[in-house]
């Protein structure tokens, strides 16, 4: 029998070194990744994020592989099981995830889709937490809103990244 894929649920914040620990017992690790910017102590950085937090995959070999090492595995809390056995992920999520990695191995993330008069909410910024409508996009990374102060509403741009549908 060949690897198959499994869900392993990490520590929180220890992905990267749940697949490091899992890499060194020979099994095979995916971790899926994108391009975050974060913004601490005034400066802006782009830092490496997992797709999905707490979550990484394994590769592995029911047959020849000690898969309940896993679970002992330093940040991993342990494998998604359905009843008593690891529960695989189907190959096409995998190949699905893999398809959209960009050529230097990060997931790449589409920009939101949001319609005309789509109510938002401001996530980052001196506007955080405000409510505004969503006008037109430019540039794919820009967004162009309606903001109530004051009682009127007032145009102005801002970095998609910044926004979320209410």
């Amino acid at each position: 029998m060949t690897n198959a894929w499994y869900a392993v649920y990490t520590q929180t914040g220890r992905e990267t070194a749940a697949a490091q620990h899992l890499r060194n017992q020979g099994f095979s690790v995916y971790l899926p990744q994108y391009r975050k910017m974060r913004r601490h102590a005034g400066r802006v950085e782009v830092v490496a994020t997992p797709l999905f937090p707490r979550y990484l995959f394994a590769g592995i070999d029911m047959q020849q592989q000690r898969w309940r090492s896993v679970n002992g595995t330093i940040g991993v809390i342990g494998l998604v099981m359905s009843g008593d056995k690891p529960m695989p992920v189907p190959d096409p999520v995998i190949d699905e995830i893999r398809a959209r990695e960009d050529e230097t191995g990060f997931i790449s993330l589409s920009t939101p889709a949001f319609r005309r008069g789509q109510a938002l909410r401001i996530v980052e910024g001196p506007m955080a937490d405000t409510q505004a409508l969503f006008e037109e996009t430019i540039d794919n990374n820009r967004a162009i809103l309606l903001i109530s102060l004051m009682g009127r509403l007032v145009r102005t741009q801002m970095p998609l990244r910044q926004v979320e549908a209410a």
